[in-house]
């Protein structure tokens, strides 16, 4: 990750209000050219999986050259300032950045700040935006039909803006979202894991969104972060099947994409579709294959008719309810095996690529995923080879 350096913190305060203690305002710190350049990006997009970026540094480079000289915008939702500004800016690191003008940090901390004259100046000047990371809900409560956002999406749409984001940042980039309101059902404070989402699927906390924003290509992708660190492939399975089950998302269990990326790596797109993984790790690229046996509780039996022994009725009662909720509330999504696709591609490995259109890569291997539910209380994340020449593990 950039360190935050003290010479970032450069805040300016606009709008400061009292209660008690003082309050702040909306919060900005810029270095570099004092003038905004007003120069137009070209299109690129990176998805980063969260940790270091220097790690994917040559991914910043290529978001930084769609840049064309011109403003870097930063934007967060943690409340805090500085970090990017001297790594970007001077390239501290010396990690061979392109030149920019400026590159500045804004702090949305709430639905004013995103609506106020200081970002939609920021987002209308930009030549690229990057979302650090943080907490998705606060990106989608505080964006969420705000100017700045349609702002955005108008610019996306004219391919004149370069964007980019990293773990929560990242996951606000895809069409589908994991909004991420709430904590696991095991204990408050904790993040949802794979094992939540495939005994419960249908949970409130599995909390899938249309997303705010609207990138090509990505309209039926849902993507996840910090991947293989917190062993979330049952999680993404997850999250897929569930997005099937929101109308407003408009997917089928053959046609729900997934974007998984592990920390200190990133996936970087063009405008026609054509990705590069740079980085660390490994970025998963995942298809549905064909129909959800078991998620949710559709058709649930008659808990009368599972009572046979009337003398003892609390006891049958607790056990009838027990397999219940195990048989029609957890995932099951096999489909033989072959649920799910996954295209597995390193980001150390030269001449990478994948293709968001035809949803086929080169570089990587390929697995099929699955969730084997012939144990409804519970259900597992399974893999096996897929039957092609490029299965091996990469050396």
């Amino acid at each position: 990750m950039p360190k935050i350096f003290a010479k970032d913190l450069l805040f300016l305060f606009f709008g400061i209000t009292t209660a008690g203690a003082a309050a702040l305002g909306f919060q900005s710190s810029r270095i570099g050219n004092e003038n905004d350049a007003k120069v137009p990006g070209n299109f690129g997009a990176c998805l980063a999986g969260g940790g270091s970026d220097a790690k994917w540094s040559d991914g910043w480079k290529y978001l930084l050259t769609k840049a064309n000289g011109g403003d870097v915008l930063i934007v967060r939702t943690d409340g805090h300032l500085g970090g990017y500004q001297n790594w970007i800016y001077k390239d501290q690191d010396q990690l061979g950045f392109p030149k920019v003008n400026s590159v500045t940090t804004i702090v949305i901390d709430n639905k004013s700040d995103a609506d106020s004259p200081a970002a939609l100046k920021a987002f209308s000047r930009a030549s690229l935006i990057f979302f650090a990371g943080g907490d998705q809900a606060n990106y989608m409560d505080r964006l969420k039909d705000s100017d700045s956002i349609q702002i955005l999406n108008n610019r996306l749409k004219r391919q004149d803006i370069a964007i980019g984001g990293t773990s929560a940042g990242m996951a606000i980039l895809g069409g589908v979202v994991y909004a991420a309101h709430f904590d696991s059902p095991q204990s408050e404070g904790l993040m949802v894991t794979a094992d939540d989402v495939l005994k419960n699927p249908m949970g409130d906390f599995v909390d899938i969104q249309k997303s705010i924003l609207e990138l090509p290509n990505l309209d039926q992708v849902v993507t996840d972060t910090h991947f293989s660190e917190r062993n979330r492939q049952g999680r993404i399975l997850g999250f897929m099947a569930r997005s099937t089950q929101n109308q407003n998302l408009k997917v089928q269990p053959n046609t729900i994409k997934g974007i998984a990326i592990d920390e200190g790596t990133a996936v970087c797109m063009d405008e026609s579709g054509k990705a590069r993984v740079f980085g660390a790790g490994n970025a998963f690229f995942l298809k549905g294959n064909g129909p959800i046996e078991r998620i949710g509780e559709t058709n649930p039996p008659c808990l009368a008719r599972s009572l046979t022994n009337p003398s003892d009725l609390n006891t049958q009662i607790l056990q009838a309810l027990g397999a219940h909720l195990a048989g029609h509330q957890t995932l099951e999504w096999n489909n033989n095996g072959t649920a799910v696709t996954a295209y597995i591609i390193p980001g150390r490995k030269d001449g990478n690529s994948f293709d968001l259109l035809s949803w086929s890569g080169s570089g990587g291997q390929s697995q099929f995923w699955f969730v084997d539910g012939s144990t409804p209380q519970s259900p597992q994340f399974r893999t096996r080879p897929a039957a092609t020449p490029e299965n091996k593990p990469d050396q």
